[in-house]
């Protein structure tokens, strides 16, 4: 009798789910091609082995110790992007071009007519547990090209490789910016050195600094000393119109970071 009760009407008998939420499993199995105990089991309203123990009862079978009746001679039947599509595992080839194999879910008959065309064997079914199915997959099932080059690991890939590569643009990206707007800083044993928009700033570890180069609008270039960076700001809120908007903008970034973020807010910008 429990063999021709649809897998709904046990699960109900069992007390495992009620009316309700086998309605609402039902109503998600319409809108495409997936097995009711599956659904179940992602909805949380089932576990893996609570599915596995009740379709034993519905299709009077046992329930298959993966680990023990594993044949290494099979490994190589089913690449791991198969086994994992279907939640199967090839266990042993028998006479008469049989093979066996672990699923969870024996009357997936979709799945056992595509393991079959792969395979090229008469696929005999056997009951298993999800979980024994997936860690014997991990430890038993060697990779192969077919794995790498799957839907599935392609997808994986490729969003991979996207975000390495959204990384890589952002970081050069960054790089680019940030020299840009404050050029390039170098440190030798005894001074820090910035430069950028034809300046260069060399501060010593005694708090010396030593302007070099041209400013936008002077004549010459310069060479100046000062003692430190209260001077070199004295300097630029006197010759502000010798420098463009950027070096007045960049030189004061420098004086503040070589003070530790204090400016006195004398210079004025063009």
């Amino acid at each position: 009798m429990a063999a021709k009760m649809l897998l709904g009407e046990l699960l109900i008998q069992q007390n495992l789910v009620n009316q309700e939420t086998l309605n609402e499993a039902l109503r998600v199995q319409v809108t495409g091609y997936r097995r009711l105990g599956n659904i179940l089991v992602r909805m949380g309203a089932l576990s893996e082995d609570q599915l596995a123990e009740i379709l034993a009862k519905q299709l009077e079978i046992e329930i298959t110790d993966v680990k023990k009746s594993f044949s290494p001679e099979v490994r190589k039947k089913l690449p791991r992007h198969l086994c994992r599509k279907y939640d199967a595992i090839p266990l042993r080839l028998k006479n008469n071009n049989i093979l066996e194999v672990a699923m969870s879910d024996p009357s997936d008959h979709g799945a056992i007519s595509d393991l079959e065309q792969f395979t090229g064997n008469v696929v005999e079914p056997r009951l298993a547990r999800h979980s024994d199915i997936a860690s014997t997959i991990r430890q038993c099932i060697p990779f192969s090209l077919g794995d790498i080059f799957s839907p599935q690991t392609s997808t994986r890939l490729a969003i991979t490789f996207c975000l390495i590569l959204i990384a890589i643009i952002g970081s050069f990206s960054y790089r680019y910016i940030n020299n840009a707007r404050y050029g390039t800083i170098s440190t030798t044993e005894g001074s820090t050195i910035f430069k950028n928009h034809d300046l260069m700033v060399g501060i010593d570890t005694q708090g010396a600094v030593n302007l070099l180069g041209r400013g936008a609008f002077a004549q010459g270039y310069y060479s100046i000393s000062f003692k430190d960076t209260d001077a070199l700001e004295g300097f630029l809120s006197k010759k502000n119109s010798d420098f463009s908007q950027k070096q007045q903008e960049w030189l004061i970034w420098v004086i503040s970071k070589a003070s530790g973020g204090k400016t006195s807010n004398t210079v004025a910008t063009k």
